[in-house]
């Protein structure tokens, strides 16, 4: 995942370097500055005034979790991105499947389940959330319908452990709480995912991705070195 991470954070230092230059924090050096170099870069670039407004929120957001303790970050970053609009993919790109990347989800101020779930990962990983206790999730619901949601492990999830051994905390753009997953009955965990590989349901270990399960992941990655 450490790859992903300084790759995504990189293409962001852009949007952070003016940001240094008023800050005298010399503490502050972490995966934040590089986070939010992409937002000050597309603040510079011609958005509406709603929009600047979203991703000056979002750096100050990432700026000033400095210190702030887990609990107090995971409830910030599921607020903030659950303000977003919900809509499908073929209304917001006209796609049938599109992943987007966070400064997408932010620019449209839309996105569906997959978006949240993304952005909310990210943005906590740029945070100094360690990427182990993080997996971007996809579930069913009771109606059977698919679901994406972001687990978040209190403790880092070995990758030799069953998932079903371990209790996350769930991350969901359908409810403004933060609950454990024994506490979610609704949702049935299927796989989950972030750049250290795959678990699949009632696999012990992290796989590589042979069938191709989250081929818009390796899309949004590639979107994201472009930003």
């Amino acid at each position: 995942m450490k790859k992903i991470i300084n790759r995504f954070l990189s293409v962001l230092l852009h949007f952070f370097i003016v940001s240094l230059f008023f800050v005298s924090h010399k503490s502050f050096a972490s995966k934040n500055e590089f986070l939010l170099a992409m937002a000050n870069h597309q603040i510079n670039v011609v958005h509406d005034k709603k929009t600047t407004q979203r991703l000056n929120e979002w750096e100050r957001l990432i700026f000033h979790s400095l210190g702030m303790d887990t609990d107090t970050k995971l409830k910030l970053v599921n607020d903030f991105f659950n303000k977003m609009k919900w809509a499908e993919d073929r209304d917001i790109w006209d796609a049938k499947d599109y992943w987007a990347t966070p400064l997408e989800s932010l620019i449209k101020n839309s996105g569906d389940c997959e978006d949240f779930s993304i952005a909310k990962y990210f943005t906590l990983l740029a945070m100094d959330i360690p990427e182990e206790q993080l997996r971007v999730t996809y579930v069913t619901l009771e109606n059977h319908q698919g679901h994406m949601v972001l687990f978040y492990y209190p403790k880092n999830a070995p990758k030799n452990d069953p998932n079903n051994n371990l209790e996350p905390l769930v991350l969901d753009n359908m409810r403004p709480e933060i609950e454990k997953k024994s506490d979610r009955p609704d949702i049935r965990y299927m796989f989950s995912f972030n750049d250290e590989g795959l678990w699949l349901k009632n696999n012990t270990s992290t796989e590589p991705d042979e069938k191709n399960i989250i081929k818009q992941w390796s899309k949004m990655i590639d979107r994201i070195k472009l930003e």
